[in-house]
């Protein structure tokens, strides 16, 4: 893991991985804070998104 994944992102102090009641969550040592999983979701690539453009009609003039 890398030491970027373990650092605050509030102050860039030092993370621990804690568990209670079978929840994840990381500690900040210096904020003295508990700090949600922070979790990067991927976009589809181009071919797959649906980029909402609907194609419109030429105009005649």
């Amino acid at each position: 893991m890398s030491t970027r994944a373990n650092t605050c992102p509030c102050c860039g102090g030092s993370l621990l991985r804690h568990v209670r009641h079978s929840e994840l969550y990381w500690f900040c040592l210096s904020c003295r804070q508990e700090v949600p999983l922070l979790t990067a979701t991927r976009l589809p690539n181009v071919e797959t998104r649906n980029t909402g453009i609907v194609p419109q009609p030429a105009v005649n003039s």
